[in-house]
Order: C-alpha cells, then sequence, then structure tokens
C-alpha cells in the first residue's frame, strides 16, 4: 500500500438505496484505471451498507488515496446562478436566503472560463452527512460527497449538453451540460429502459433559459422539452447502428469494455466521473458546501454551562434564625 497518495490516484463511487459501484485509478496504471467493482446494498441499514461498502473497498484493493462518494436522490435537484464578481459575505448572505425560502441546504462554487456559477443542490443534507459517515467507517479515506450529475459531467465529451442517467430499475436522472459542468438536473422517469446505462446527447440547448431560478414545475417542463429532442435524437442514431459510449478521462479515452464487464463505461461512468474529481484530475474543485441545523441547547440537555457560568462550587446556604412560633411548633411536634 502507497503510504502518501499521488496525483492521478482516487476512489470514485456511485450509490443509491439498493446498490453501489466503485473505481479506483491509479496515476502509475496503464489505462488510469486500477480496479472496478459493483456490489447490492441496503442503504437503510447501517450494518448492511458498511458491510458492503467493506467488500467494495476490498474489491477494489487497498488504497490511501481520496475518495469521492457520488449520488442523486430521488426528488433531488440542481440550478445554477451566476455569481461572477460576487464577494464572500455576499455569497453566505444568498446562500441563507437560498435556505430560508427554497430549502436549497447545499451549493457549490465552479468556475467557467471567465464566469462564477453557484450550483444550487436541493438534497437531504443530513442523509449526504451519513454517505460520508458510513464510507468513512468501511475504511475509504477522506471522503467527500457530490451529486452525480456533476461527477458525470466531468468524463462526458466537450460537445456533451444532455445527459440521462440510467442507475437502477426505476431509478434515473437527466441534466443539462455545459462545458463539462451541470447547469440543471432533475430525475426522470425511464420505464422501459434497461439499466444501468447512460444516454449522451449534443442536441442543441438554449442556456439562456436556465439563467434564472425556476420553480419545480417549470424546471421540469423546460428540462422535459431538452429530453424529448433527445430522445428524438437518439432513436434517429440507433436506427444508423448500435451507439458506442466515449468518455473522456481527461485525455484518456475510456476502453469500451462490454456492458456485461463490471468495467463497463455504461455501468462505472458515474463512479469513474467522481474517482477523476477526486484523483485532482479534472482542476480544481471546492467542496459542496452545506448548511445543516445544528441541535440547540435546550430542556432536554443537562448542560447549563452551554448558555450561563456555574460556579465551581455551590454555594452555601445560611441557616435562617429560628424565630419564637418555629421553637413552640418543633417542641409540640416533639411533645
Amino acid at each position: 500500500m502507497n503510504s502518501a497518495p499521488a496525483r492521478g490516484d482516487g476512489v470514485g463511487l456511485e450509490i443509491n438505496d439498493s446498490l453501489i459501484r466503485g473505481v479506483r485509478l491509479g496515476g502509475d496504471v496503464d489505462g488510469r484505471v486500477a480496479a472496478a467493482a459493483e456490489r447490492s446494498i441496503r442503504l437503510h441499514d447501517d450494518d448492511d451498507a458498511v458491510d458492503a461498502l467493506v467488500r467494495l473497498r476490498a474489491e477494489l484493493g487497498p488504497s490511501t488515496a481520496p475518495t469521492r462518494l457520488a449520488t442523486f436522490p430521488k426528488h433531488a435537484m440542481i440550478q445554477r446562478i451566476d455569481i461572477t464578481g460576487r464577494a464572500g459575505p455576499d455569497l453566505n448572505t444568498l446562500r441563507s436566503r437560498l435556505h430560508r425560502l427554497n430549502q436549497i441546504d447545499s451549493t457549490i462554487v465552479v468556475e467557467d472560463g471567465p464566469r462564477r456559477w453557484l450550483l444550487l443542490i436541493r438534497w437531504n443534507a443530513v442523509a449526504m452527512r451519513r454517505l460520508e459517515d458510513l464510507a468513512e467507517r468501511a475504511g475509504f479515506v477522506d471522503v467527500t460527497v457530490e451529486p452525480s450529475p456533476l461527477a458525470t459531467a466531468r468524463i462526458a465529451g466537450a460537445g456533451t449538453r444532455h445527459l440521462t442517467r440510467l442507475v437502477a430499475p426505476g431509478d434515473a436522472h437527466h441534466s443539462i451540460v455545459s462545458n463539462r459542468l451541470p447547469v440543471c438536473a432533475l430525475s426522470t422517469d425511464a420505464t422501459g429502459i434497461a439499466a444501468p446505462d447512460l444516454f449522451v446527447s449534443d442536441v442543441d440547448v438554449t442556456l439562456a433559459l436556465f439563467d434564472d431560478f425556476m420553480n419545480e414545475a417549470s424546471l421540469a417542463e423546460t428540462m422535459g422539452r431538452v429530453h424529448e429532442r433527445a430522445a428524438a435524437q437518439r432513436s434517429v442514431d440507433e436506427h444508423l447502428g448500435p451507439a458506442t459510449l466515449e468518455l473522456d478521462l481527461v485525455g484518456d479515452l475510456y476502453p469500451p469494455f462490454p456492458d456485461h464487464d463490471q468495467r463497463s463505461p455504461r455501468r462505472q461512468a458515474v463512479a469513474l466521473g467522481a474517482a477523476v474529481g477526486a484523483a485532482g484530475l479534472a482542476g480544481p474543485m471546492r467542496p459542496v458546501d452545506m448548511m445543516i441545523t445544528g441541535v440547540s441547547v435546550d430542556d432536554r440537555f443537562d448542560r447549563p454551562w452551554a448558555i450561563e457560568t456555574i460556579p465551581a462550587s455551590a454555594p452555601q446556604i445560611s441557616a435562617t434564625p429560628a424565630t419564637r412560633p418555629s421553637r413552640r411548633r418543633r417542641r409540640l411536634r416533639r411533645g
């Protein structure tokens, strides 16, 4: 085992309620991919989840490289807003307002040339911290979590505009991409399509439609029209011959392993993107900022020192001198 990971070493994981996929990259490995694996998981059970993660880590091989965990639960959402030129205090105020008014508890700053964008992520931040904790309990190192559309966009071709990811039966999401960064993402219906898979499209998209913040219904309607055009384009392409999924590992074309192979690009696309981010091959990436409300001190906790000063020793209570009526009552009680 390497005592210190080098640039190019990284572990990427894709996880949902029923399965987990993983890829380990090695900077000194021909083709970069050192190992790939897939296991079933029961994510709602902590013990079972840790056991599945331990077994997956054993299949990937020992590594001290950082780990990036990608996931996109049902009902999750991504949008972006332009923050070019905004300073830190202004961003903190913006985050607080989005959290208060729109229940957006996670954000990440990304840079696209001269412009800076704030990706707005609506998911359960507490559940995301739980995933990080489970992975670290299983032995993975330096675990961070990110949305799957961000990981997938990282290894898609430069001309990619629309991605549809089928994680497992009944679990799919699609995203609109620009310059290898997600513009927006939502869950989608993939009934009748075999999973796992990844559909990549270069369909034309008017990105200006997504410059302003939209409620989820409006976002779903606008993205749905792009999804329909991408599906129509895919249908035409399929008549011309079987499609080949090409993934770009930062200049290295990922090998076209067959679909039944655990290293298949259709299986490991998200894990590969996460691993590229963990390995530091995709440029500087800021972590996801999560606004998790802490538990305040109240009557359920016997911790008065948290809110007031407590003297080192208990104060001495002086005895009150007995009065004549009280002495008379004591004598009557003794009698």
